[in-house]
């Protein structure tokens, strides 16, 4: 009888070291696509894994952004579990987290021509990137995109130097380095941390403006304060998907094949669901009293030449690797058939 009952209590205690919820922050708004999809993928981790394997979302402004979560993925004291287990992270979050990785070098403006580009460009580079985050404890699941960047402003802009007479914030993580090349192009910008950046718009002397994606604008009512919408989208925001190496080497080796599978899966459906994110929440910010800037052609031509020629201060801040952007340049050349 007392064998049985050892033998009991091994298994279950076995079937308990087994069992892990990850704690993921997200910054995913509510009820959005990404929300949507990032649910169903802890359900069919947990499906997949009989219950072995679950999520919980925590949202990342209740944890202070995206610095906040990147100190918590470390245990406050030797031997302690970390707080949080992963993360979802903007390239802003990425590029504080690991800087040699040069993330931000691939959201140089008009550096892609479409979506196509962007996940050619992220799949071939992600074992190079993988390695850095490797580095500091984590690993990179993967990508997936969730919109591109468009500016949002107090006043309508048509021209670079109508563009850069408003005192814009370009860095919410505090990239001072970003900030820094932004004001050698000749931009009036202000640091202010996410968190506060709505009731700056609404101060008087505050931020008159700032990009982000479509959905956030509307999500969060920045529209509200910054009610004119620059129609010229210039780099797609992606976000990575990024767990602790303590937390997924805990789960069991003959699981993680699968959750990766699961995960690639839910990427190829967020990115057909992003394809027309940005319209849908480009009409909503029309009816909800936004007013998108439409340009010519040609002020488009010159907004992009502006902000390609001033893309060279961001290689003499660090923002961007020259020969990491080469590499990338000549990959786009060669897909394009140049």
């Amino acid at each position: 009888m007392k064998k049985l009952l050892l033998s009991v209590l091994l298994i279950g205690m076995a079937a308990f070291t087994f069992a892990q919820t990850l704690k993921i922050a997200s910054i995913a708004p509510a009820r959005s696509a990404w929300e949507i999809e990032a649910k169903r993928l802890a359900q069919e981790w947990s499906k997949l894994t009989n219950g072995r394997v679950s999520m919980q979302f925590i949202s990342t402004s209740a944890l202070g952004g995206e610095d906040g979560v990147i100190q918590k993925l470390n245990s406050v004291r030797p031997g302690q579990k970390a707080p949080i287990d992963g993360g979802i992270f903007t390239n802003l979050g990425m590029a504080s987290m690991a800087p040699d990785a040069h993330i931000l070098t691939l959201s140089v403006p008009f550096l892609f021509r479409n979506q196509e580009e962007v996940d050619l460009v992220y799949e071939h580079f992600k074992p190079q990137v993988s390695k850095e985050f490797a580095k500091k404890g984590q690993v990179l699941l993967g990508y997936f995109p969730i919109g591109w960047a468009y500016y949002f402003t107090k006043s309508p802009v048509r021209t670079p130097e109508e563009l850069k007479k408003l005192r814009l914030c370009v860095s919410g993580m505090g990239v001072s380095a970003l900030t820094d090349a932004y004001k050698m192009a000749g931009y009036t910008t202000m640091d202010v941390p996410s968190s506060k950046m709505l009731s700056s718009m609404k101060s008087p002397g505050g931020v008159e403006g700032f990009y982000t994606i479509p959905m956030y604008g509307y999500a969060a009512q920045y529209y509200k304060a910054v009610p004119y919408i620059l129609n010229v989208p210039f780099t797609c925001i992606m976000v990575a998907f990024i767990v602790s190496e303590k937390s997924w080497n805990a789960i069991p080796a003959e699981d993680r094949p699968k959750l990766i599978a699961a995960f690639e899966d839910a990427q190829k459906k967020l990115r057909a669901a992003t394809a027309k994110s940005d319209d849908e929440y480009l009409d909503l910010l029309r009816k909800a009293g936004a007013t998108v800037v439409d340009v010519t052609p040609e002020e488009r031509d010159v907004l992009e030449a502006s902000m390609r020629h001033d893309s060279h201060f961001l290689a003499k801040t660090g923002v961007m690797d020259q020969k990491f952007y080469d590499e990338v340049v000549a990959l786009l050349k060669k897909h394009r058939g140049e």
